[in-house]
């Protein structure tokens, strides 16, 4: 029987969701169903043998995607253009409910598992995914998901995740572990190379443009200046550091957050699923933060960790401030407050990376809130 302490809170999430979607609230007229609008004609560019990368919207923005994720789009095709944005958020609700249930409930039990849910799904990264139409909370889940489930299952599920958007490819740091190698980082590698051939075979032009150039080049995404950018070279620019050193910068300090995520894995006990759990979080985490640009959506894993982090019990206050951000429409208060969302991400990294192998309260029970060790 569900359990109501979970599903009471998570509906009601879901409803105060859709109507601050519909509402309006924090949104330009412009940015309904926009992203999915891009799928949409790389779908229909496949098809109909284009390059994927030409097209550029009214906005001034392309379709970013390797050509294995315009195999994906392809089903949007078959939905009228004036429902696929409401089947789509549909979609994206429910996946998420989904997926946030399984994460909690790994890591605590009763009312935390749904009010950390609906706290999920009223942030401010899952509002612009539904306002927007994106794919970027389906990548988010298959990561962290996948690095909790572990296995072979996870595997897949990590694995179409970096093959849709490239950067939590990261998680094949996975590989340094010596129990990870060959039950998870392996098959990771696997589906993540099939799935990239698969679009290397039905757009082989696109993809050489794609692979030999446009998948290094950010400013076909946007200047790292732009207010909405949540990365490290956002961060500088946003203090006024020109846009070529802000690059700079967040080049040179992405490396030791690419050591850390490689120690992370290298100390995991991948037997325990909290370990599996923090990793892909960290993983998630860190590519916002090194990748040139980071809109809010793709920091999805942020009020997820969030939630982990406090069910662990260790440096709440701070897990709460870390959490704030992310709640708010901080980057539309001026680049002051979008400051607060790179520096959220670097607490929240930082957190993830000092709790201790195998959660807080290790070879707890779990009717004590904490998952006990398999």
């Amino acid at each position: 029987m569900p359990d109501r302490r979970t599903w009471l809170p998570a509906a009601a999430g879901v409803v105060l969701a859709v109507a601050l979607v519909l509402s309006g609230l924090g949104q330009e007229a412009w940015q309904r169903g926009y992203d999915l609008a891009v799928y949409r004609d790389g779908a229909r560019d496949l098809l109909a043998g284009r390059d994927l990368y030409l097209r550029e919207t009214y906005r001034g923005h392309w379709f970013v995607y390797p050509p294995f994720a315009a195999v994906l789009f392809l089903p949007l095709l078959a939905l009228p253009a004036t429902a696929d944005l409401v089947v789509w958020d549909a979609v994206l609700l429910a996946v998420t409910v989904w997926a946030c249930v399984k994460v909690f409930r790994s890591v605590s039990a009763g009312w935390s598992v749904g009010l950390g849910t609906a706290f999920v799904l009223l942030s401010d990264p899952f509002r612009e995914s539904l306002v927007l139409g994106q794919v970027s909370p389906l990548v988010v889940v298959g990561l962290v998901v996948g690095c909790l489930y572990g296995g072979r299952g996870g595997a897949v599920l990590a694995g179409l995740s970096g093959a849709v958007k490239v950067t939590p490819a990261l998680v094949v740091a996975a590989f340094v572990n010596r129990r990870a190698r060959w039950w998870f980082a392996s098959a990771v590698a696997v589906v993540g190379l099939v799935a990239t051939v698969v679009g290397v075979l039905v757009a082989p032009e696109s993809a050489a443009s794609y692979f030999g150039s446009l998948v290094w080049d950010s400013s076909r995404v946007a200047a790292p200046g732009t207010t909405t950018n949540n990365s490290l070279a956002g961060a500088f620019a946003h203090a006024g550091v020109s846009s070529s050193l802000s690059s700079t910068l967040g080049l040179v300090l992405a490396v030791p957050l690419l050591v850390l995520v490689v120690v992370v894995a290298l100390r995991a006990d991948w037997l325990e699923r909290t370990d599996r759990l923090r990793f892909g979080l960290l993983v998630s985490l860190v590519t916002c933060l090194v990748s040139p640009v980071t809109w809010s959506h793709h920091a999805l894993a942020a009020p997820i960790a969030a939630v982990a982090l406090l069910a662990w019990g260790r440096f709440r206050w701070l897990v709460v401030l870390a959490g704030i951000p992310w709640l708010l429409p901080v980057l539309h208060w001026g680049t002051l407050a979008a400051e607060t969302r790179p520096v959220s991400l670097l607490v929240l990294v930082a957190l993830l990376a000092l709790t201790p192998r195998g959660g807080p309260a290790r070879g707890r029970a779990a009717g004590d809130g904490l998952v006990a060790r398999r």
